[in-house]
């Protein structure tokens, strides 16, 4: 009321999707509370969305004075609890980091990017490399002796790569 007169809001008509998405609540949620008698039942499916938001609001405050000072005394520990479990984990965290147990991400990410690009590229340049000395041979036993050899001497450089990485860690 201003100055003795009342304001009269206009209705607005919505659905129970609607409805349910206004209130963040289910469909279903919805029409418990109708059933309930917390919100004004809907006319021809439609529902006074004003009436209905304000309805639960003060549903909504009942329930949390008649839980009192107690849920939201635990709901602070729960959060602080939270919060100290959240502290003490990035405490570890930066210990272990200190420590050189762990590494950052971006520094493993170049280090293994590194190592694949190796690895490609001498596996591509493989048959080239081999393409004249493969030709002259018959010998399956030879062939995959030589394959064997040069798969083995691209996985070692690799392996260079990745110690790096672990003697980075180490120091």
């Amino acid at each position: 009321m201003a100055h003795g007169k009342t304001t009269q809001i206009p209705e607005v008509l919505v659905n129970a999707n609607t409805l349910a998405e206004v209130l963040t609540l289910t469909r279903r949620r919805v029409s418990q509370l109708v059933a309930e008698q917390v919100i004004p039942a809907p006319v021809n499916h439609k529902y006074d969305a004003f009436k209905c938001v304000l309805a639960y609001i003060k549903y909504q405050r009942r329930n949390a004075e008649q839980q009192g000072g107690d849920s939201s005394t635990e709901d602070l520990k729960k959060s602080r609890a939270e919060l100290l479990k959240v502290q003490k984990k990035n405490a570890e965290l930066a210990y272990r980091k200190q420590m050189g147990e762990l590494l950052e991400v971006d520094e493993v990410e170049a280090v293994v990017t590194e190592g694949a690009a190796i690895f490609v590229g001498q596996k591509r340049s493989m048959g080239s490399r081999l393409a004249g000395t493969l030709a002259g041979m018959s010998d399956p036993k030879a062939i995959l002796k030589l394959l064997n050899k040069e798969n083995d001497a691209i996985l070692l450089e690799l392996s260079k790569k990745l110690g790096a990485l672990a003697d980075r860690a180490n120091s």
